[in-house]
Order: C-alpha cells, then structure tokens, then sequence
C-alpha cells in the first residue's frame, strides 16, 4: 500500500520533535481526518530556513509528508520553500495512494502558514 519511503520515514522519522526556540509555528487541524500538524521554523538573517522541526498526529503518510517536507526545505530560502508543492512531496515519497495525498498537500499548507506568520514579523 505504502512505498519503501513512507514506509521508512513512519518508523524512523526525521526532523520530528519540538523546537523550543523558533522564530514561527504553522499548525493545521484536519477536523475531517483528526490530522493535526505543527511546523517549527528558524529562520536567519538572510531569510534562510535554518532548522525546522515538525510535529504530526496522523497517519503514515501524514508522517512521512512532514519528513520529506523538512528535508527539502532546511537550508533553503523562505522564497524558494514556498515553491514546494504537494506534487513533489508525493513524487519524492515515491508515490501515496489516490485517497492520502491530501496529507502531502495539509503539510505544504502548513509550511506556508508558518512562512506566512515569518513575512509577518519581519
């Protein structure tokens, strides 16, 4: 049902956990799923994603979303990051089946609510 990746990502996640320090939090309720996400950013003084962090209440594709997604953007500028779509997480996951790839798009929404309240404090 899952690919290698999801598979992988669920049991051994990566970037999963609470940053103390963040400059910004993104959190996403999904009342129709219970999905519950929350995205920790720190960003730098040239804009760049320096760490970030993601805490998920959901199922393995939510999970393995969130790692992919925070893979992609570390070290990136909050420009670029707001260029990732749900099509690359899904494409990079190696594939979630029809009825779980909004779970790719709910973690590309909350990244961009986190980016949103970055442009906001600055």
């Amino acid at each position: 049902m899952y690919s290698d990746k999801v598979r992988e990502y669920f049991k051994n996640p990566i970037n999963m956990g609470i940053m103390k320090n963040a400059d910004v939090v993104g959190k996403i309720e999904n009342e129709v799923c219970s999905d519950v996400i929350k995205i920790y950013i720190k960003v730098n003084s040239n804009n760049i994603i320096e760490d970030i962090k993601f805490e998920a209440k959901g199922c393995p594709p939510v999970i393995a979303s969130c790692c992919e997604l925070t893979r992609l953007v570390k070290c990136m500028k909050i420009e670029e990051a707001l260029k990732i779509n749900e099509k690359i997480i899904i494409e990079n996951l190696e594939g979630l089946p029809k009825e779980k790839e909004h779970c790719a798009e709910l973690v590309v929404k909350t990244l961009k609510k986190a980016i949103l309240n970055i442009k906001k404090n600055l």
